[in-house]
């Protein structure tokens, strides 16, 4: 069953980050436009203090435009970081996420993915965040994630899986949906998805677009 699972999980995020891949320039800008307004028109509801986002890696959404908005409202930003965690299975060699201070101008650093990350910044608690931008590979309706496949954000979020705050909210394109995200028990739900289409609530009984 794990074997099937693995396989299903490996063929999901082959095809899903085919498809990305596969998005043309010019309609690419377009919905990262799109994507990027209806980010702002939530953090206009929402107000957040303090967010969480992600730099554009693999093709995922230029969230910058909106993340340069925000920080000209008083936002304050923060961008995730890859660190060793010994406590991991991995031991010595494993790794986890946290998010550190970012602003604009900030010295940034590609870590050992590639994907840049701040420096010599402040450590931000999840209990400080209100909204969490997170990146994936492919979504479903329910809120089902499905990332690279490190459960780095799984891991992080953990502890916090029954809360409200901060804000779990998946970015990606409409052409990353599939029908179901097949989930482990140690995988942690979004509380909404945003695409160029809208901002999609996936908590239990507020399913609407």
């Amino acid at each position: 069953m794990k074997i099937n699972l693995n396989a299903s999980k490996a063929e999901i995020r082959r095809s899903a980050r085919q498809r990305r891949a596969s998005l043309a320039d010019e309609l690419r800008q377009r919905l990262d436009a799109a994507i990027n307004r209806h980010l702002l028109d939530l953090a206009e509801r929402l107000q957040p203090s303090l967010v969480a986002a992600f730099r554009a890696f693999d093709g995922e959404p230029d969230l910058l435009p909106a993340l340069h908005e925000l920080e000209s409202r008083s936002a304050r930003l923060a961008l995730p970081v890859v660190q060793k965690d010994p406590t991991h299975a991995g031991g010595a060699g494993g790794a986890r996420i946290c998010f550190r201070r970012w602003a604009s101008g900030s010295q940034l650093h590609a870590n050992n993915f590639g994907i840049l990350e701040p420096v010599g910044t402040l450590e931000v608690g999840l209990a400080e965040i209100d909204l969490a931008l997170v990146p994936l590979v492919a979504w479903d309706a329910a809120g089902g994630r499905l990332g690279m496949g490190a459960s780095f954000y799984d891991r992080l979020f953990q502890p916090f899986a029954d809360e409200p705050r901060p804000l779990r909210v998946g970015v990606a394109y409409g052409v990353q949906e599939v029908d179901r995200v097949p989930l482990e028990p140690w995988d942690v739900p979004l509380h909404m998805v945003l695409t160029e289409n809208g901002c999609l609530d996936c908590r239990p009984q507020q399913g609407t677009r």
